[in-house]
């Protein structure tokens, strides 16, 4: 076997996204707010109201992780779940007021994220880097979903 320390790089990568996400979301005030929710929060900010089952499909995680982690962002009171008269069953969710609030301060972070993650790279780095990932990433995307892999 090659010594090769890969999955040690992406995985220090990802932990300084996450790390620098949660200092940008404390310099901005905001507590309470764990890197699993941004996907949720993201999805929601261009003011949709998502089924739950639509919500979980689009950010790649299950129906229960992804009731978990809105019950979580509702009790901070950034998102509200209303049940679909039609079918009591299934849920409606979107941001309240104070979600809304978070859209400035989430664009923010992410344009440091993508400014700092391609700092020194060349435009012809960034295109072969991005599609090297991308081939990576597919070779296991069939193994697993991303919330069956990590703590919520």
């Amino acid at each position: 076997m090659r010594d090769d320390d890969s999955f040690a790089v992406i995985s220090k990568i990802r932990r300084g996204m996450e790390a620098m996400l949660l200092e940008a979301l404390k310099q901005a005030g905001v507590s309470g707010i764990a890197p699993s929710h941004g996907q949720i929060l993201l999805a929601l900010f261009d003011g949709r109201r998502l089924p739950m089952n639509e919500l979980a499909e689009q950010i790649g995680k299950t129906p229960q992780t992804v009731t978990v982690l809105v019950k979580k962002l509702a009790e901070m009171g950034y998102l509200k779940s209303e049940r679909v008269p039609a079918d009591r069953r299934s849920s409606v969710v979107s941001l309240t007021e104070q979600g809304e609030r978070l859209k400035p301060v989430f664009q923010s972070v992410c344009r440091q994220l993508q400014e700092t993650q391609y700092r020194g790279l060349s435009q012809e780095e960034i295109v072969q880097l991005r599609r090297m990932l991308a081939v990576v990433a597919e070779n296991f995307s069939a193994y697993s979903r991303e919330d069956e892999i990590q703590n919520v």
